[in-house]
């Protein structure tokens, strides 16, 4: 038996505490809001693409004269709006939650925006270009 051999004690190496990623609001805005404006863009611009974005909670109540000018709308739109009461429910009686959410988004970075949003917020558009673009193909998805 060898009685020379004293083992070393092991290195010492600190151990982290795990701490979940959370992401970070972007100008006020949670990343569920941000997915539920631009639901909310992506339903006006299939439904009703020339109205300003302030007549979602409209639209999703279905208590509005401007639906009387409404065009007739396909089965697949009468889904886009079915799905989208479902999802975007919270903002059918709270005009003013709505357009608090949509100033906030039209004020956050441009880089983040899937939507051009006017300056006077009447209008608003899909952006040609842009890395988060492709999640207008998700939110199509989504309502499909």
């Amino acid at each position: 038996m060898n009685t020379a051999y004293r083992p070393q004690p092991a290195p010492f190496v600190p151990v982290l505490p795990f701490i979940p990623h959370q992401p970070k609001p972007t100008m006020g805005l949670s990343v569920g809001e941000l997915l539920d404006v631009e639901l909310g863009l992506f339903l006006l611009s299939q439904l009703l693409p020339s109205a300003p974005p302030d007549i979602l909670p409209a639209l999703l109540n279905g208590q509005n004269l401007a639906f009387v000018e409404r065009p007739t709308w396909t089965p697949r739109q009468h889904k886009y709006l079915s799905r989208g009461r479902a999802l975007l429910s919270q903002y059918s009686q709270q005009r003013t939650l709505w357009a608090d959410l949509v100033a906030r988004y039209a004020a956050a970075s441009e880089q983040l925006h899937a939507y051009d949003i006017s300056a006077d917020g009447s209008r608003f558009r899909e952006k040609t270009v842009g890395f988060f673009r492709n999640r207008i193909i998700t939110i199509r998805h989504m309502l499909a």
